[in-house]
């Protein structure tokens, strides 16, 4: 008997290659990133590390909701990497996994590069912040912002953007 024959064949040719080290590494990065930040929400509802957030956004009667539906979002968008990798095979999930992948860069990386222009504008006094001009001390929130989030929804913009290309690659 041939052992060939008995083997299932793959519906997918690209199923029997190994990943490229592009899709790995960069399906991997998404979801460790995102998960990461996906964390740091889930301390925020648990009222760990505040000081780094605006203060009026601790007013918010949802704050806790809020911050537990995002941390399970961005853990779902950090799947969506290893999805890249082990569903290349199978065309029309990868180009749905595509369309995904699309939004999300379009959306992380406009409101990334939007919220870096801006809070560089409020620091430089051309637009104003709620309280009068920038102070280092009273808007931490801006630097934070600044140097830290805004930064991390444009690079999570570019990770999802570069699985794309892998992907197609």
């Amino acid at each position: 008997m041939d052992k060939k024959a008995d083997d299932p064949q793959p519906r997918n040719p690209e199923s029997q290659q190994p990943p490229s080290r592009c899709l790995v590494w960069t399906g991997y990065a998404i979801l460790i990133w995102s998960v990461a930040y996906g964390l740091l929400h889930l301390l925020w509802a648990l009222g760990i590390g505040l000081f780094m957030l605006r203060p009026s956004a601790l007013e918010i009667p949802q704050f806790e909701a809020a911050n537990l539906i995002t941390a399970g979002l961005l853990t779902a968008v950090g799947f969506l990497g290893p999805m890249f990798i082990h569903l290349r095979g199978q065309r029309l999930l990868v180009w749905m996994l595509l369309a995904i992948a699309w939004a999300g860069c379009s959306l992380a990386t406009s409101h990334g590069m939007y919220g870096i222009v801006h809070r560089t504008l409020q620091i430089a006094g051309v637009a104003g912040l709620e309280s009068g001009p920038f102070n280092a001390v009273e808007h931490a929130y801006v630097l934070w912002d600044l140097l830290l989030f805004e930064p991390w929804f444009a690079i999570e913009g570019i990770l999802l953007a570069l699985i794309g290309w892998c992907t197609l690659d």
